[in-house]
């Protein structure tokens, strides 16, 4: 999501502070280095009608940025009722913009985390969901914000890395791992990771070994930058896969029908045949899908398929989910 438009609405005897807040975000925005444009207009009686505007990952990285460097509560300093005002207006402003900008938002820690009762890396709002992907997408952040060193870097995000793969195939904690290919491979067979994610796994490993134990420079920041941007859309689309493994039904008309997994579908024709193949032979799904992820959505045989995806059967009339054939609603 690039710009948005919003309301906000706080106790009108703060509207005044409120400007001022505003004005303040407004001028950090216009010297950050990625450009954030920030317009509002007061409605009265404490509402505000508010447009932010900018570039790509600048209007994430300017909210994430004034938590990570303490940005808010320098802002409250230069007030005597330094408490008041973060409680009064920092926090009702602030918590409205970053819940309508990110999908884990983490805003019920904001008081705590501006009043530094958390680490400044802990509940700092992100894109992504999963705990992994959450802790990969601030460490990017910091580095991209050049608060941490490009070998820093690469060496907290091959932990986060190994940490991830050793959670999803249940290693059990203070025991010898194996090397990261094998676990990679071990990964495959149970999980999602598809051979562009795969090749970024092991590249940062390799970063981290040779910077490490070969005393080799550290790759480009471009490189870096394109690494991180493909990690970024494994961990994106994770979020949207387990939450798709939760919803196992699919109600309609007050019936419940379950979902159907990819790999326990019954294609076959008008006549009740199998489907042919280039060759006229009847094609064996169940091999089929034993070799390969669905082609649209990625998941494994056994897995539910990712909400969206071309490929799901809709469980009440055998047509393509997507397209709700039967009329079969949405969720």
């Amino acid at each position: 999501m690039a710009g948005y438009d919003q309301k906000i609405i706080i106790k009108s005897k703060f509207s005044e502070g409120a400007k001022n807040f505003l004005c303040f975000l407004q001028r950090v925005g216009k010297k950050y280095p990625r450009s954030v444009r920030i317009n509002f207009r007061y409605l009265g009686r404490g509402r505000f009608y508010i447009n932010v505007d900018g570039g790509s990952g600048g209007i994430d990285a300017l909210f994430q940025e004034l938590l990570l460097n303490r940005g808010l509560y320098y802002y409250a300093c230069v007030f005597k009722n330094k408490r008041e005002i973060i409680k009064d207006i920092i926090i009702p402003v602030f918590k409205q913009l970053v819940e309508e900008r990110f999908e884990n938002h983490k805003s019920r820690f904001l008081r705590n985390h501006i009043l530094g009762k958390h680490a400044q890396t802990d509940f700092i709002p992100t894109e992504i969901k999963n705990r992994n992907g959450c802790l990969f997408e601030i460490l990017f952040r910091k580095w991209d914000l050049k608060m941490i060193l490009d070998k820093d870097f690469v060496l907290e995000l091959d932990a986060i890395i190994h940490r991830f793969i050793l959670e999803k195939i249940g290693h059990v904690p203070g025991q010898k791992s194996d090397p990261l290919e094998k676990l990679i491979g071990k990964l495959k067979k149970i999980y999602f990771i598809d051979s562009e994610t795969e090749t970024l796994f092991i590249s940062v490993h390799r970063m981290r070994t040779g910077n490490l134990h070969r005393l080799s420079s550290v790759k480009k920041r471009e490189e870096l930058h394109d690494i991180s941007n493909g990690l970024y859309r494994y961990f994106y689309y994770l979020d949207d896969f387990e939450e798709s493994q939760k919803n196992k039904t699919i109600k309609w008309k007050g019936k419940i029908f379950k979902r159907i997994k990819y790999g326990d579908e019954k294609l076959v024709d008008e006549k009740g045949k199998p489907f042919l193949d280039n060759f006229g032979n009847p094609i064996d799904w169940e091999k089929e899908t034993e070799k390969h992820n669905c082609h649209d959505c990625g998941v494994k045989k056994g897995w539910y398929h990712v909400e969206g995806c071309d490929a799901e059967i809709c469980p009440r009339c055998g047509g393509q989910m997507i397209s709700y054939d039967c009329g079969l609603p949405d969720n």
